[in-house]
Formats: structure tokens, C-alpha cells, sequence
């Protein structure tokens, strides 16, 4: 297994830009909210005010351009946090999940 510092800048990238992805779609199916009181920020209002203007111009599937648009920072800090942690298999070794 591979850390995060083993792998290629394009692999690295890659894996960040997947860590991105799985938390726009925790974001947007409800599974993944903030709580802004408790963090001190506006960022739940943000991503709510996004999916909001993405339901007013009738293009939820835009929903995810519009929350990165005004909360690209956090996101991408998540990802990278989450891409850092995680561990990446070499070429030759299998996964099995459980």
C-alpha cells in the first residue's frame, strides 16, 4: 500500500479531485451538513444559498458548479485532508472491500 506522498503529482491530483467528489455528492444526497454555529462560519448557509439558485434556475444538476463557486477553499482543503489519509494500493496488490 501507498500513502498519499508515495503517489504521482497526476495521481495525486487524481485522488483529490475523487476526495472532491465524494463530498459534493455527500453534500448535495443530504448525508454531509455543517453546523454553523457550532464552527464559527457561514458554511452550510453558503452550500444551502447554492442549492437554492441552483432549484430558482431549474438546473439542480448544476448544483455542484454553484457550491464551488462560493466554497471552493473548504472543499478542496477536505479533500486533500481526505486524499492524504487514505491509503492507495500498488499496481499489483488487490482490494477487497468488506
Amino acid at each position: 500500500m501507498r500513502h498519499f506522498d508515495d503517489l504521482s503529482e497526476p495521481e495525486q491530483k487524481t485522488a483529490e479531485n475523487q476526495a472532491a467528489t465524494d463530498i459534493l455528492k455527500a453534500i448535495l444526497e443530504g448525508g454531509l451538513r455543517f453546523n454553523d454555529a457550532a464552527n464559527s462560519d457561514d458554511f452550510q448557509a453558503r452550500i444551502d444559498a447554492a442549492c437554492a439558485k441552483a432549484d430558482r434556475m431549474q438546473t439542480p444538476w448544476f448544483a455542484h458548479e454553484y457550491i464551488m463557486d462560493t466554497c471552493r477553499e473548504e472543499i478542496e482543503g477536505m479533500a486533500r485532508a481526505a486524499a492524504e489519509d487514505a491509503l492507495y494500493p500498488n499496481k499489483d496488490e488487490q482490494i477487497i472491500q468488506l
